[in-house]
């Protein structure tokens, strides 16, 4: 094999740099949401997170400008992880009723870890005291994870699957459908812990109600 054949011309390279910050962002918003989690948003100590991170501060507030930034940059990460599987349902064109099936189960079975309820607990815990970073969550998480179902919507929509006016409210409705009474029932009472075949249960039920009735409020 020549010299023209193969080489480090022909491999693609990873920008050292590029990889080593990417991999430091993701420690530090790892151990942010450790850190908020445990002590709250006010008692919440940047140095803290940088011992359990590595690091510097310098490199924590160039990457995010602060505590403010760095929070709505958690919980734009969080979005990412939740709205994955909307994003690849759009992508396949997935039929409705399978497609939602899948959004709804990635989607509930989420909202129902230990983590993700004890980070709404804190929402709502702190709202008051913190009315900017409740907005945040709503503007940033809420309304980021609507539209992105709602894209989904319009794609059925648009294949002539379902008749649906509003996409962002129907969206609404089908989280609704799907947290209902187990959401609540698992954030006020934390030894409850839902089984899978509970979940898929509820995510089914869900999608029938929503398919089903959806169209009536065009």
């Amino acid at each position: 094999m020549s010299p023209s054949d193969s080489g480090p011309a022909d491999t693609p390279t990873v920008e050292p740099e590029a990889g080593r910050a990417e991999l430091r962002r993701a420690a530090f918003l790892k151990a942010a949401r450790e850190v908020f989690l445990e002590h709250g948003y006010e008692a919440a100590n940047m140095a803290e997170i940088v011992r359990r991170a590595g690091g510097s501060l310098s490199t924590l507030y160039a990457q995010f400008g602060g505590k403010k930034g760095l929070f709505e940059a958690m919980i734009d990460a969080r979005v990412s992880e939740i709205t994955t599987q909307m994003q690849l349902e759009l992508a396949a064109h997935a039929p409705l009723r399978e497609g939602l099936t899948r959004i709804g189960e990635d989607f509930l079975f989420r909202q129902v870890q230990p983590e993700n309820l004890n980070f709404f607990r804190l929402m709502v815990a702190q709202a008051k005291k913190f009315p900017e970073m409740a907005e945040a969550w709503s503007r940033r998480a809420q309304e980021a994870v609507r539209r992105a179902l709602a894209g989904y919507l319009e794609d059925r929509v648009a294949a002539g699957e379902i008749r649906i006016a509003n996409a962002e409210q129907a969206a609404s409705i089908y989280f609704d459908l799907l947290r209902s009474r187990m959401q609540f029932r698992t954030l006020l009472m934390p030894s409850y812990v839902p089984t899978e075949q509970e979940v898929r249960e509820q995510v089914e039920r869900a999608v029938k109600v929503f398919i089903g009735g959806i169209e009536s409020l065009n």
